[in-house]
């Protein structure tokens, strides 16, 4: 897919740019009375001049003027649907993105999807098939640069078929933006959402949607469940690199696809690539991401020294350059986590050492870009007011209101719980049960939790009603020190340090 970007007025430009930092992949033309930067390209009026040179050379066009002036400008060049370039235009303010032309097939309703999304704009779709107020298997993800995985297109058909006559349909989503669904009420009683694989696999299920970013776990579902599949690719997968100096793209490209290959991960679902500011000039890597049409994103030496999560750590590099780590502490610094997905890995080509390490971002429900939308499997609820509330050892209660949607914490309840699987808390005698709150009433104390314990304990534990503040800033392994010591009774006035402890006042 090729894109270009035309803006011909000064609001036109600071949207254009904006389209650029969240689509790497455009190319924008600027008119020239506006002076450009870095790799955008001034063009002279009249714009049809302008476009008689670039409208074929495109496979989409996101032209930020009228549809007045597309109609008359474009509809001369246009020769026939199946292979006319899309054309999606955008208001001067940001408003409106109009499929104007290419809309199914042409992928301008796709286009027009995503740049809505991304200016925060409405989306103006006219084709029949796409009105419906229902899941679309095949632009599902596309506002979100999501690409679908060719080796399962021939399932769209039959998919979308179970989805019109209201088959049970199941949506497998292991990695992603949540943000997918657009319509403004909740999804169809008969499409449930879940992350468990094995629920493709029930007998009831006529078709599926995965979404996710592992290879092998796409075709090992299409292997064992008998059902129509078809597979998105989320662009969710941070990769760090390392390389020697003057490493050229052929070897760059060759490390990359090997990486992928050897760990099961969907080359589409590369969000960006990073590396320390030394690198920030690296021809071979600024040539790779230009091909993948990827960010490439570096970072300050003493920025990644102080990363969290680093497995390899060499002093080796740490003599040469300063840090112990590139690869591994970059992908876990662009994204934001403090696990890594798959440590580093080297490869020697041609005689030039590379690294690559990679991380998966998370996308918590409430970091979605429309997140009153509540996704969920839609099943119904059996009502059981007799039955007792499931055991917990203890109640965790973290605050994620507005005053306390600080970077780094946003989704924290949903990341504990995650860390609870992990560490062996979630479940059996142990449980710990966590909950978010929009508001614990004590603001200034930012993101603050409060703990109690359960019931089934015969004595009061030293850590019942204990208030923490700055709950963000704790690191995984300090959580799993934390959990452990609510399961032995331990104090955890003893264990964290005093900024992380929130005193209580007392009133004799």
């Amino acid at each position: 897919m090729s894109i270009a970007v035309h803006a011909i007025t000064q609001n036109g430009v600071a949207l254009a740019r904006q389209l650029a930092k969240a689509m790497p992949e455009v190319d924008l033309f600027i008119g020239e009375q506006f002076s450009t930067e870095g790799h955008e390209s001034g063009f002279s009026l009249p714009l049809s001049s302008h476009l008689d040179r670039q409208f074929h050379r495109y496979s989409h066009h996101i032209c930020l003027f009228s549809v007045g002036i597309a109609a008359r400008l474009i509809a001369p060049r246009l020769i026939d649907k199946r292979t006319d370039p899309a054309v999606v235009c955008v208001d001067e303010q940001g408003h409106h993105a109009v499929a104007f032309s290419g809309g199914h097939r042409g992928g301008a309703n796709e286009l027009c999807e995503r740049v809505a999304f991304i200016l925060d704009g409405q989306a103006v779709v006219t084709t029949a098939s796409d009105k419906a107020q229902t899941l679309s298997v095949d632009m599902m993800g596309a506002h979100l640069g999501w690409t679908l995985d060719p080796s399962y297109e021939r399932s769209i058909t039959s998919v979308s078929a179970a989805i019109v006559n209201a088959k049970p349909v199941v949506i497998c989503q292991l990695s992603g933006e949540r943000s997918w669904w657009k319509q403004p009420g909740p999804l169809p009683e008969h499409l449930e959402l879940t992350e468990d694989p094995q629920r493709l696999q029930h007998e009831n299920v006529k078709a599926g949607v995965l979404i996710c970013d592992k290879t092998d776990q796409a075709s090992e579902l299409a292997d064992s469940a008998e059902i129509e599949l078809v597979v998105w690719r989320p662009r969710s997968l941070v990769i760090g690199v390392g390389c020697d100096r003057n490493t050229p793209q052929s070897v760059i490209e060759r490390g990359l696809a090997q990486f992928m290959a050897d760990n099961s991960l969907a080359i589409d679902s590369i969000a960006e690539l990073a590396s320390i500011d030394l690198k920030a000039d690296e021809t071979g890597i600024l040539a790779a991401a230009n091909r993948l049409q990827r960010p490439f994103n570096t970072f300050a030496p003493q920025t990644l020294e102080n990363v969290v999560g680093v497995e390899n750590p060499s002093e080796t590099v740490k003599r040469c350059i300063g840090v112990s780590s590139v690869a591994e502490a970059a992908s876990l610094y662009a994204s934001k986590r403090t696990k890594l997905l798959v440590p580093k890995c080297k490869y020697k080509f041609d005689g030039f050492n590379m690294t690559l390490a990679a991380c998966r971002r998370d996308f918590p429900l409430s970091q979605s870009h429309h997140a009153d939308k509540v996704h969920s499997s839609h099943k119904p609820m059996k009502a059981c007011p007799n039955r007792p509330i499931k055991h917990y050892l203890y109640h965790l209660i973290v605050c994620e209101g507005g005053r306390c949607d600080v970077p780094g914490q946003t989704g924290l309840a949903h990341h504990l719980r995650n860390l609870l699987k992990e560490y062996g808390f979630a479940r059996g005698d142990v449980r710990i049960k966590v909950t978010r709150s929009h508001c614990l009433g004590c603001c200034r104390k930012l993101v603050p939790m409060v703990i109690y314990q359960g019931k089934s304990q015969a004595q009061l534990s030293v850590n019942h009603a204990l208030w923490l503040q700055k709950v963000d800033k704790l690191t995984d392994e300090q959580w799993k020190e934390v959990f452990q010591a609510l399961v032995d009774n331990i104090s955890l006035k003893t264990l964290l340090t005093g900024e992380f402890l929130s005193e209580q006042e007392v009133v004799l």
